[in-house]
Order: C-alpha cells, then sequence, then structure tokens
C-alpha cells in the first residue's frame, strides 16, 4: 500500500471505490483523447483486478487533495529494480484540476518516492507533443529529453508525436 503525503495533495493506493469514483468523474482532455469516455462499472472492475495483481511492479495510486477529494491517478509503470527504473504516468480526472500545481506536486511527490524510497536510480516518462503543461514539468524538474517519436498517435484530426523523458537520480548516480 501507498500512502506518500505532500503538501497539497497525497497520494495513495485506490480502494475499489474510489477507482470507480475517478472514472465516473473522469472527462478526457479533447487535446490528449479525442474520444468522449463512457463509464462502463464491470469494465472499471475488471482494471481495478488488473491493478491489483500488478501492484509491485505496476502500481497506480490516487491523488488526493487534503479535504479526500480525489483528481487523479497517478501510475508508477513498469517497476524493474534489475535495472532500477521505472515509467511515470498522470492523468488528472479533468480540466477543473489543471493548472493549479497539483499534476506538478504529483510528480515532485513521486519523483521523491521513487529515488528515495523505492531507491531507482532513473524515471521514464513520455508526453504528447501538443502537452505543453507535461513538457514544462518535466523541464522544472530536470527531466532530459531523449528524442521524438513523429506521428505516433492517431487523434482522428492529427496525428501527435510522443516525447520520451528521462530523470536520473543525481544522488544516487555519481
Amino acid at each position: 500500500m501507498i500512502n506518500i503525503k505532500g503538501n497539497r495533495i497525497c497520494l495513495r493506493t485506490f480502494t475499489r471505490e474510489e477507482y470507480h469514483q475517478f472514472w465516473k468523474s473522469y472527462i478526457p482532455d479533447p487535446i490528449m483523447d479525442p474520444n468522449p469516455y463512457i463509464y462502463n462499472k464491470e469494465e472499471v472492475d475488471t482494471g481495478y483486478d488488473s491493478i491489483t495483481q500488478k501492484e509491485s511492479w505496476y502500481p497506480r495510486v490516487g491523488i488526493f487533495l487534503s479535504d479526500e477529494t480525489l483528481i487523479g491517478e497517478l501510475s508508477f509503470k513498469r517497476i524493474n529494480h534489475g535495472k532500477s527504473q521505472c515509467e511515470l504516468g498522470i492523468a488528472l480526472v479533468n480540466d477543473k484540476y489543471k493548472g493549479l500545481g497539483y499534476g506538478t506536486e504529483a510528480v515532485e511527490v513521486a519523483i521523491d518516492y521513487a529515488f528515495n524510497v523505492l531507491e531507482l536510480n532513473y524515471i521514464y516518462a513520455d508526453t504528447m507533443g501538443s502537452n505543453l503543461r507535461m513538457q514544462r514539468i518535466f523541464d522544472k524538474f530536470g527531466f532530459e529529453f531523449i528524442n521524438r517519436e513523429e506521428h505516433r498517435y492517431d487523434m482522428h484530426d492529427r496525428w501527435e508525436d510522443k516525447l520520451n523523458y528521462m530523470l536520473r537520480n543525481t544522488n544516487r548516480l555519481k
């Protein structure tokens, strides 16, 4: 179970009910996903069962405000202690919580957890070329740009590039 406190947010393992709450409230960002999302209880149950089975190497946690409002999901994807790495993913539940610093704080708390609790040396992450907010967050925390995969995502009305990043744990790698 993960429970990490930040200044304004907390990252913690979802309960099944909270996972349903997230997906009932989820509205995809049209820049990131042009398809509308329709909540499906059975699919969410299956998704929850899957994330609990993968928790040791692919934990997903809810992003909660101090008043317990669920505002997003953060993933520590494909944790590999042998290679001392993981990938980071984040999604806020809807636009109401974007641009307020919550995603930035969630990434900051996640970096601290990955480097100081999991004792990993590398965090990988990616975003779409049009996701300028995420690119600014990566820049703020010193992620290195690795490469651009052109026309990786078909967004129906356009193609999006995938930008790949990496952050090194400079405290452990000298």
